[in-house]
């Protein structure tokens, strides 16, 4: 009866931890749903529009502040093989999820634009593909690589904010990000930027964004299997 009790008692954790993943993917699914239907033209009527988006936004706060639980779960994991993830680590991804919520919240005030989150996002990208490639022995090959391709797009999709900033004038930080009506005459280079950052945006959204929750769910099932 005791060994049951130790059994269960050190197995709760990762189970809690577990169900935190899975309802976190499933939140993520529901969010990048939400974007489809923003970003689909004719959709819906154009009084959605804002409900949408700002559903994705509540969406995406949920989704990371589920995944902070997550991260000090895979700290914990680490440990079966030396030497583990170190704290800095543990505080860089805890660090990073944390700032995506906030830069996500002050959306709402008009304080921040929309895609100025995809920077601690990316951040946390990197992160995760670090932490997956050092997950030899801990986690399977697959779930792995996985990782370490959710991370790459997650990354790929950060440089979004940072590179319009940097190359294209009217990408602002504030709200609106101010596309003028009339666009005035640029350099080619600024326009090539522009296209270049938005097909990153793309294909990390597609390779990073829509995989996380997948990515996700498949950690909570492993988490809900640790006994040990």
């Amino acid at each position: 009866m005791m060994k049951l009790q130790n059994s269960t008692a050190i197995e709760s954790p990762y189970r809690s931890v577990g169900w935190t993943a899975i309802i976190g993917g499933i939140i993520g699914f529901l969010a990048f749903g939400f974007l489809v239907a923003f970003l689909i033209p004719h959709l819906t009527e154009h009084l959605w529009d804002g409900i949408l988006i700002r559903s994705h936004d509540v969406g995406l706060i949920l989704q990371f502040l589920l995944m902070i639980p997550v991260v000090f779960g895979l700290h914990k994991l680490s440990y079966q093989r030396f030497p583990g993830m170190s704290r800095a680590m543990l505080v860089t991804g805890v660090v990073a999820l944390s700032f995506t919520v906030l830069f996500l919240l002050l959306i709402f005030p008009k304080i921040l634009n929309d895609t100025l989150y995809m920077f601690p996002q990316g951040v946390f990208g990197v992160w995760l593909m670090v932490v997956s490639w050092r997950m030899q022995g801990i986690l399977s090959r697959g779930l792995r690589w996985f990782g370490m391709v959710v991370g790459f797009g997650l990354a790929l999709v950060g440089t979004f904010p940072s590179g319009m900033a940097v190359f294209v004038p009217w990408y602002t930080f504030g709200e609106p990000p101010a596309i003028p009506a009339v666009t005035p005459k640029v350099s080619t280079g600024v326009h090539l930027a522009d296209i270049v950052f938005h097909q990153f945006l793309v294909i990390g959204t597609f390779i990073g964004v829509l995989t996380l929750p997948i990515y996700t769910i498949l950690l909570g099932t492993r988490f809900l299997r640790k006994t040990n």
